[in-house]
């Protein structure tokens, strides 16, 4: 287990308990979770964006966002420990990109919940998410993927 992905977790379980989050177990199947505004899970993320983690196949196909159900995490992670921690499908693939995401501008979340085996910290987008949420650092009104060095 690399002290890195456990403290950025840990870090990230405590700043959302702290804040009044409940994080529900990994058992609960997602239509038992709440749908809940994305303002509401930006309050309890203290302002921090979402993270959706993709691979190289992936690059360029969200420039218009998703309507398609996705998941993503608070929590920053190396590309060799996202699929580990996070329980992606394909984890001999590493995710070297990442989608910054603002939860504000995502109708519908729900979680946070514990990834199976109670590793990461996950919030489920059952809507995918529009253009307009990901964010670009330093591009203002851009949407592309941001690389992970």
């Amino acid at each position: 287990m690399e002290t890195s992905s456990w403290l950025a977790t840990w870090l990230d379980w405590r700043s959302l308990t702290q804040l009044g989050a409940s994080i529900e177990p990994e058992a609960l199947p997602p239509f038992s979770l709440p749908m809940r505004a994305g303002g509401g899970v930006a309050d309890e993320l203290g302002g921090r964006l979402l993270l959706r983690y993709i691979t190289d196949a992936q690059l360029g196909t969200f420039r218009l966002g998703s309507p398609d159900a996705c998941y993503a995490t608070p929590t920053p992670y190396t590309p060799e420990e996202a699929s580990r921690w996070l329980v992606l499908p394909a984890p001999q693939i590493l995710r070297r990109h990442v989608l910054l995401l603002d939860p504000r501008r995502i109708g519908t979340i729900q979680g946070p919940q514990w990834v199976a085996m109670g590793r990461g910290i996950q919030y489920i987008l059952p809507n995918g998410f529009p253009p307009e949420a990901i964010v670009v650092p330093g591009a203002a009104g851009s949407q592309w993927e941001v690389a992970i060095t």
